[in-house]
């Protein structure tokens, strides 16, 4: 009598209501791939050659100006002649950059905002600029994914989360320990 399982969102990778961690070095386009996996969630469509179920996705910037962020979403829109209506339709954009405190009051307004609009996922990019804390802090960095918890629980939603590599050549590191900061992380 096993539970049922919550349907898969990315085939064989993420599954509604869980988290996920994608890292990066810094440049090498780590918001461009996340907003290819928002686009294909919302067409349900591939992503890296995984399925991903249909879906509407709220992608949290924090990073990039609004303006520029839009027009990245046009080029990827365009580039890959996706369905510019269900793009639209099925991914919500909350440009913050600038406006954002700490992750408690973050996660408090998220949770408030989007209980009833009917995500599937929710994309926060990057990390550290909601993070309180000391990012090396084993104590901060479990505060901090308690909270990506606490969103994926109380909405339902999988949350995907952006995080930068540390300094460095990473190559002689495992994957699951090239993100910077504690290994609470990984």
């Amino acid at each position: 009598n096993m539970p049922k399982l919550r349907p898969e969102l990315i085939e064989g990778v993420l599954r509604v209501g869980h988290v996920m961690m994608v890292g990066g070095a810094s440049k090498v386009g780590k918001t461009f791939l996340l907003l290819e996996l928002a686009f294909a969630i919302a067409t349900g469509s591939k992503w890296l050659g995984m399925a991903c179920r249909k879906g509407r996705v709220l992608y949290v910037n924090l990073e990039v100006d609004g303006a520029s962020f839009l027009h990245r979403c046009k080029a990827i829109i365009e580039a890959w002649q996706l369905d510019r209506a269900a793009c639209m339709e099925n991914v919500g954009v909350w440009n913050l950059r600038g406006h954002v405190t700490g992750m408690e009051s973050f996660t408090t307004q998220l949770i408030e905002t989007v209980r009833s609009c009917g995500y599937e996922a929710v994309i926060i990019d990057p990390t550290y600029k909601v993070m309180d804390g000391d990012e090396n802090a084993a104590k901060d960095v479990r505060r901090f994914t308690n909270e990506l918890d606490r969103i994926a629980s109380q909405l339902g939603i999988a949350v995907i989360y952006c995080a930068h590599h540390s300094k460095g050549a990473q190559g002689d590191k495992r994957s699951i320990d090239r993100v910077s900061g504690s290994g609470v992380f990984s």
